[in-house]
């Protein structure tokens, strides 16, 4: 993939639930890694997608406190 290439995406959720993109363009690529900007999407779709990405990142903000031994008290 290159830079400005326009493509669609399906997204399997591990619920096996797909997200359908159908446009949008790859703005950076890195070997197997990219980032792509949604250009057409329903916006019930991006609700679905954004609460899923929201979801992870709270999974993975909570385990990297866990291995941390960080918590939500304040330090003096």
């Amino acid at each position: 993939m290159r830079p400005g290439e326009i493509l669609s995406i399906t997204v399997t959720l591990p619920n096996e639930q797909r997200i359908e993109i159908p446009e949008a363009v790859v703005r950076w690529s890195r070997g197997q890694e990219f980032a792509v900007e949604t250009i057409a999407i329903e916006s019930h779709t991006r609700a679905r997608l954004k609460h899923y990405v929201k979801r992870l990142v709270l999974n993975l903000t909570e385990g990297s406190r866990l291995e941390t031994g960080d918590s939500n008290r304040s330090r003096r």
